[in-house]
């Protein structure tokens, strides 16, 4: 599995970056989620969800136009994906927070796996990965043990790829609306 990080922009040409953003905008349905850093609304920070169904008959509409992106991004580093885990996107707006310490760190599986997120639009809300990787779900760190090893702002028709297995996690938007698309790729 792959150890860099990998940032790059215009993955795509800037009519197919919009044709994303109209399907990702105006099109998908989200599910509400009370708090997107964690099950239990400790932080509450509310976002909307649209899972993309890659195990079902049921597959999403946009799977294959975000496919593009995908193998587009894993060509660039020479990257040849078995399989998608899973994929779904998230859109989160701008919060007034009281309380402004970074979002809950998270890994996506537990299993070894390349995150591949793309950038819908600009936006602030910065992704933020660790040095620190998944251990085990017993031995998750707090904040004051995490190191940062980058931290990448939200622009359209990027995309950033890293291994799945460094504890992340985004900021939120104070400003604009912030929508990702994240898929989990082996």
């Amino acid at each position: 599995m792959i150890d860099d990080i990998y940032i790059f922009d215009n993955i795509i040409d800037s009519k197919a970056q919009k044709h994303i953003q109209d399907i990702f905008f105006n099109r998908v349905k989200y599910n509400f989620l009370p708090d997107v850093t964690s099950p239990d609304n400790k932080q509450q920070r509310p976002a909307f969800k649209h899972s993309i169904n890659v195990k079902t008959d049921d597959l999403s509409d946009w799977h294959f136009d975000m496919c593009k992106v995908i193998d587009a991004a894993c060509d660039k580093i020479n990257f040849k994906r078995k399989d998608i885990l899973q994929g779904r996107s998230f859109l989160q707006l701008p919060l007034n927070l009281k309380d402004k310490r970074i979002d809950a760190p998270h890994v996506d599986s537990d299993v070894d796996h390349m995150v591949v997120l793309y950038y819908v639009n600009d936006s602030d809300g910065d992704t933020v990965i660790y040095e620190n990787k998944f251990e085990g779900y017993d031995k998750v760190p707090t904040f004051d043990k995490l190191k940062e090893k980058k931290r990448i702002t939200p622009k359209s028709g990027r995309v950033l790829l890293f291994n799945g297995k460094h504890w992340h996690t985004s900021c939120q938007p104070e400003h604009n609306v912030r929508c990702v698309v994240n898929y989990n790729v082996v």
